[in-house]
């Protein structure tokens, strides 16, 4: 997603830069008002709608990928009560099946926690805060199964360094 973002980008760029030179370039010739007018209202038009109907389709695109929204497409919801403590994890579910939501309820016991979860290659794919009294719930559907640690992502006294759990298995379908 990064990159088509990237290359959309690029393309924007390229545009704007094309257009500021036309208009450098067409500025140094005298033209009369009134025809320039018109055609530069129709022109706007033009792009405006185009801008409406574009973002409405970049907005849609990139809103199906969102976590909340991805997690809540059919199926039955897995669902990981997980508490944090000083200095360990406490979760009543150790292994999900990839493919099919998730819900995370994350709080704490004691002080605030960050409740990280990276995938095999240690990239951080979901995140929530843990708080003392209040339950955070965060929605994740795993594309790949693997073995999966959660950290935190908040430090949280001496030996913040050592919660990490190392045994949440994502099953295949």
């Amino acid at each position: 997603m990064q990159e088509l973002a990237w290359y959309v980008t690029l393309v924007v760029v390229i545009a704007m830069i094309a257009i500021f030179t036309r208009v450098v370039l067409l500025s140094r010739t005298a033209q009369d008002y009134g025809p320039v007018q018109s055609t530069a209202s129709r022109v706007r038009s033009w792009l405006f709608w185009g801008l409406v109907v574009l973002g409405i389709v970049v907005a849609g695109l990139s809103l199906r990928g969102l976590p909340h929204l991805a997690a809540r497409a059919g199926g039955e919801v897995q669902v990981v009560n997980a508490t944090g403590y000083q200095w360990y994890w406490d979760m009543d579910e150790y292994a999900v099946t990839a493919g099919e939501p998730v819900e995370f309820r994350v709080t704490s016991a004691d002080v605030n926690h960050g409740f990280g979860i990276y995938d095999p290659d240690l990239r951080l794919v979901a995140q929530v805060q843990a708080m003392p009294g209040y339950v955070n719930v965060l929605r994740h559907t795993f594309d790949r199964p693997g073995t999966y640690q959660i950290l935190c992502l908040e430090y949280c006294g001496v030996a913040h360094h050592d919660m990490v759990e190392t045994d949440f298995e994502v099953e295949a379908p």
